[in-house]
């Protein structure tokens, strides 16, 4: 390594290096100070960690563990190390990968969840070399939304009203004021069908608050729900989350198993993209398990693109 290399842990102050490090580091993303800060706003029960990699008092690496909520368990970690390009190759990742290690020692790990991008060569050797093994590999797929043609769909939208169901906004709502829980009642159930590498865990209502009304990125408008008129149960769902950047991001879209098949989800889609047409957006994205047929079948249907895959490489340390 021909310069000096300092670990040490994270500050508050960093946030702004980290984020430009970030945007190096994945150049078609927008990554701020203020995401970051929003990531960070963890439940009691999460243990996290962050270490800084600095030359020339420039930060250059770092490297990250913490716990996600919907898939918590007290000794299952996820891992993140990133190094800035110009830097890449020089040791630096293998660094901090053993300093976070030293740090969740005292937790007693017994897996270690790491996630990078199918075309990242450099990463995805380092991580068979570490001993990580594939679990999961999902697609981003993304949509120029100004260039975004309805002629094909008509009356789709007309006819799930036609059937007795209201496309609302969380935002025409918010009169009801059992809207929320209504809305994180049908979130339980559309999270049940989505594919993750840990099982499953429970999230009560107030962290789905705090993750939704709480977030910066949260857009009413933009948090779409299929109503039953006849009961008044929301049955769909589809998002739209702000970013930092010109695109939009779309959250969980997911159907009761009761009211499948009945074009729910296609018409929240149409009425998300006409949303997001019509504020200006450039763009949609959204994610989606490369076995989940019937969401990517939408998705293909209605004209989003595929971006190279991402990986859920999972490393075990223990046994469950």
């Amino acid at each position: 390594m021909p310069f000096k290399v300092n670990l040490r842990p994270f500050a508050e102050t960093d946030y702004p290096a980290i984020a430009q490090l970030l945007n190096a580091a994945w150049p078609d993303e927008v990554h701020s100070e203020a995401r970051l800060r929003e990531n960070d706003l963890h439940a009691p029960e999460i243990r996290w960690g962050r270490f800084v990699a600095e030359v020339d008092q420039r930060i250059v690496g770092v490297g990250e563990y913490t716990q996600h909520e919907g898939m918590y368990h007290p000794q299952k970690f996820a891992l993140g190390i990133t190094v800035h390009p110009e830097f890449r190759g020089q040791g630096i990742g293998k660094a901090l990968y053993q300093r976070v290690m030293e740090a969740l020692a005292p937790y007693d790990p017994i897996s270690l969840l790491c996630s990078t991008r199918e075309d990242q060569a450099r990463a995805l050797v380092w991580l068979k070399k570490l001993g990580f093994v594939e679990k999961m590999r999902y697609w981003e797929s993304r949509l120029e939304v100004q260039r975004f043609d309805f002629t094909p769909y008509t009356g789709k939208i007309e006819a799930v009203e036609a059937a007795g169901f209201a496309l609302k906004s969380l935002k025409e709502l918010e009169d009801d004021p059992d809207y929320r829980q209504k809305a994180y009642d049908l979130w339980l159930e559309a999270r049940l069908d989505v594919p993750r590498p840990e099982a499953i865990s429970e999230v009560p209502f107030e962290d789905y608050c705090r993750w939704v009304f709480g977030s910066r990125y949260y857009w009413p408008e933009g948090y779409l729900v299929a109503v039953d008129q006849r009961s008044g149960q929301y049955v769909a769902m589809s998002t739209l989350w702000k970013t930092d950047g010109d695109y939009l991001y779309t959250g969980l879209t997911g159907t009761r198993r009761a009211y499948r098949r009945k074009g729910l989800a296609l018409a929240l889609k149409l009425r998300a993209i006409a949303l997001a047409k019509a504020t200006g957006a450039r763009e949609i994205r959204t994610g989606n398990e490369v076995g989940n047929r019937a969401m990517l079948a939408i998705n293909e249907a209605l004209g989003f693109v595929k971006q190279p895959a991402w990986i859920d490489w999972v490393k075990k340390l223990g046994a469950e």
